[in-house]
């Protein structure tokens, strides 16, 4: 009798269930629709897509949001950057055709990728490529239950990491690493912020800075948030709706951190700049509560504060993070996992901030 991974294999339908915006609104937009499968071209490779998670990406697609560093959205339009799934068939010309991964093997999607050609490319640093794409922004992605992605761009996942767990780690985790090891250069000695610690983002940073040996301190909107980051190693932890950082000065002895890591934007910026010491470091990977904070420009030179930015790493950030994963020397959190049928009530706890860590989304 032929098992589950081989029947998926043998036996690829026609159609596909799929999460469809066709217009920009809130959740209700959301449809699940029946889509023709794609087929994978040169150098691609069609997964069964078991388990996605979600990022705000997929809030902003369905949106439609704009402004710099945003691109332009065709709809129709299937998000979903974090996939997991199994392969079940490739396009012709597959690059190390002798070592590519076998059909019906589960595998983690780096969703990222340049032009391959460029001197960023070449240099390893696809994110600044001009033609930089992300599977689930820029191209179809894996809220439905097939996906066409670069062959290049999966890993097989070990056994005792579950699909969950590995869904979480792509978008936030390679983030994080990019953050705070590559950018950050985090060293033992630093004590370090992180804004929002309980979602995504937030948590993995959590993670890799304790795994570095920092001393962490965050904020975080609830006590129920705050106690399970002090659970994953923070040293001190502060209420997100209160005077935090006159709270943070007192606890550092007026002197302030390090380093703080920020991806929420317009509304703690100013604070999470003022969080400083002298010659302290400010980290941005994302923007997800909005825009275009006011800024002093005296507070910046005037401490020698350095402001940087760190997008989705490169292979080397996914790749060192993944094994850590692997090695369980990291613990991605999984908030909450729905099917697929009731994405639009997913993606309202993610747009609310009621969850800690990651929002799982079970495909099939």
């Amino acid at each position: 009798m032929k098992n589950r991974i081989e029947e998926i294999v043998e036996r690829i339908p026609q159609k596909m269930k799929a999460v469809v915006i066709r217009q920009h609104g809130g959740p209700e937009v959301l449809n699940i629709e029946e889509m023709t499968i794609p087929k994978p071209g040169e150098q691609e490779v069609l997964i069964k897509v078991e388990a996605t998670a979600l990022n705000h990406l997929d809030i902003f697609a369905r949106e439609g949001l704009k402004g710099p560093g945003v691109p332009k959205l065709t709809l129709p339009h299937i998000s979903g950057v974090d996939i997991v799934g199994y392969v079940v068939e490739y396009g012709p010309n597959i690059l190390n055709s002798s070592n590519k991964i076998e059909k019906g093997k589960r595998v983690l999607v780096n969703p990222s990728f340049g032009c391959g050609d460029c001197r960023f490319c070449r240099n390893g640093e696809p994110s600044m490529c001009p033609d930089y794409k992300i599977v689930g922004e820029h191209l179809w992605g894996g809220l439905a239950e097939y996906v066409v992605v670069p062959a290049k761009n999966i890993i097989p996942i070990p056994d005792h990491i579950s699909s969950e767990r590995a869904a979480a780690i792509p978008a936030v985790y390679t983030t994080a690493w990019r953050g705070v090891v590559h950018v950050g250069k985090i060293k033992p000695s630093d004590k370090v912020l992180i804004i929002g610690a309980s979602g995504g983002l937030g948590s993995a940073q959590l993670d890799i800075a304790v795994a570095a040996g920092a001393t962490v301190i965050g904020i975080a909107s609830s006590e129920e948030k705050r106690k399970r980051c002090l659970e994953m190693g923070a040293v001190a932890m502060f209420d997100s709706n209160g005077d935090w950082m006159s709270e943070i000065k007192e606890w550092s002895n007026q002197e302030g951190v390090d380093m703080v890591f920020d991806s929420v934007g317009k509304p703690t910026f100013t604070k999470s700049l003022n969080s400083l010491k002298m010659g302290g470091k400010l980290v941005l990977s994302g923007a997800t509560a909005g825009d275009f904070p006011e800024i002093s420009i005296r507070e910046i030179y005037q401490w020698h504060r350095q402001i940087l930015g760190a997008p989705m790493g490169n292979w080397d950030d996914f790749l060192q993070v993944t094994d850590y994963v692997w090695q369980e020397k990291l613990n991605p959190q999984v908030s909450a996992v729905f099917p697929l049928e009731k994405i639009a009530e997913a993606q309202s706890l993610l747009e609310n901030r009621s969850h800690f860590g990651k929002i799982v989304i079970r495909v099939c």
